[in-house]
């Protein structure tokens, strides 16, 4: 990216993503199958987090496998072409956090400040635990022909996907 105004509109396509309420979860299971899901997040300290019950699917492959993907991803109704929404995917390493302690605390804080009080209700939960997704690539897809990679919270750094270098970026 060279030119100011394609990084603002690239940085304001990843806050309106970031604004959303919920993130497409995808990990893999003990078996090796795909698990797509979905989860309520919050984001804190550059991190995203998200409060699962113990009795998931996702839940169990994330304390199995500690990565992920995650991909936010625009609204069908407000979506130009179905075909072409607008979407951002982290790929993520992932850590349990206690909900006790400082950190944990302050995510549930900020969580509740976004999601409101159920967060409350959840957190109080012995079987709902709290995961910490500490962003590591980014991939951002803004149209047909408009996708870039970066490193998260660094937009200004986009390399935009073309044929030529889809596969060794």
């Amino acid at each position: 990216m060279s030119e100011q105004h394609d990084i603002a509109e690239l940085q304001a396509a990843v806050t309106r993503l970031q604004q959303l309420n919920s993130l497409v979860l995808a990990t893999v299971g003990q078996d090796g199958v795909p698990l797509a899901s979905y989860a309520p997040f919050a984001e804190y300290d550059g991190c995203l987090y998200v409060l699962l019950s113990g009795l998931s699917l996702h839940t169990q492959n994330l304390q199995r496998q500690q990565q992920a993907n995650v991909m936010l991803i625009e609204d069908e109704a407000s979506a130009r072409n179905i075909f072409a929404r607008t979407r951002l995917n982290y790929t993520v390493s992932v850590t349990t956090i206690e909900k006790d302690t400082t950190d944990g605390i302050a995510a549930l804080q900020a969580m509740k400040a976004k999601l409101g009080n159920t967060v409350d209700v959840l957190s109080g939960l012995p079987d709902f635990m709290l995961f910490r997704l500490q962003l590591e690539k980014a991939r951002l897809v803004t149209g047909f022909g408009r996708a870039y990679v970066f490193v998260p919270g660094d937009v200004a750094g986009a390399v935009q996907l073309t044929e030529k270098n889809a596969k060794t970026v």
